[in-house]
């Protein structure tokens, strides 16, 4: 068989192991391991320099140690989570993430788009609309081979994984752009304040007493800073 034929025929068989393009084993083990590295990038930020997240928390310590405490609690869980796929992928014998497209594709396939797999690329390629609904039969009947105790286990396995995965993506999400705003908060506010001492010397260079524009530019950044400066 050339290699043109074999490419033809994997085209042709993506749909026999389909995954849902945004919620597929791999994506999902992929993001997964994304969150555990951004958590601990963020933890070794905060026990470096907690007190830049402080002032953005306008000194509040209680506040910085409720956020510390939930995101160790979010890092725990997905290294737990990312735990619990390493076990399930090495007791089925690498399978589990196959099961677990099936079990998806087959239950819901119909309303996410899919992709297939095609084996002489290596990388999964959107699937036309007849392609979405072969794989979703494909799934549906490597999934009814089972027992009905067999499916109903796999299916709340598969079930439970998705759902804990966006429970802590949703939880993540909230968190890293929550970290992000009172970063940003604190770094706009530095930036303020060396814009104002750099207007101060200008000013000091050019004479205070004619009051000409560097004077004028560093009492209108002075009124621009926001009140907590102020009571701080």
């Amino acid at each position: 068989m050339t290699n043109r034929s074999k490419a033809e025929c994997a085209r042709n068989l993506r749909y026999k192991r389909p995954a849902l393009a945004a919620m597929g084993y791999e994506s999902i083990v992929e993001e997964l391991s994304e969150i555990i590295e951004a958590c601990a990038d963020v933890h070794y930020f905060i026990d470096q320099d907690d007190d830049t997240l402080l002032n953005a928390l306008d000194g509040d310590e209680d506040e910085l140690w409720e956020f510390k405490v939930a995101f160790a609690d979010l890092e725990g869980k997905a290294e737990q989570l990312g735990d619990i796929l390493q076990d399930l992928h090495d007791w089925q014998d690498d399978t589990f993430g196959q099961t677990f497209d099936d079990c998806t594709v087959a239950l819901i396939g119909n309303r996410y788009r899919c992709v297939g797999f095609d084996a002489v690329e290596e990388d999964y390629f959107n699937l036309t609309g007849y392609e979405q609904e072969l794989a979703q039969t494909e799934s549906g009947k490597r999934l009814c081979r089972k027992t009905k105790a067999e499916m109903l286990s796999t299916i709340g396995q598969c079930m439970g994984t998705l759902l804990a995965f966006y429970d802590l993506r949703q939880s993540y999400d909230f968190l890293k752009a929550t970290f992000d705003i009172l970063r940003d908060e604190n770094t706009s506010l530095l930036k303020q304040i060396k814009e104002i001492e750099a207007a101060y010397d200008a000013a000091d260079t050019e004479g205070w007493h004619s009051w000409g524009s560097e004077a004028k530019k560093f009492d209108i950044l002075l009124k621009n800073l926001p009140d907590r400066v102020w009571i701080e």
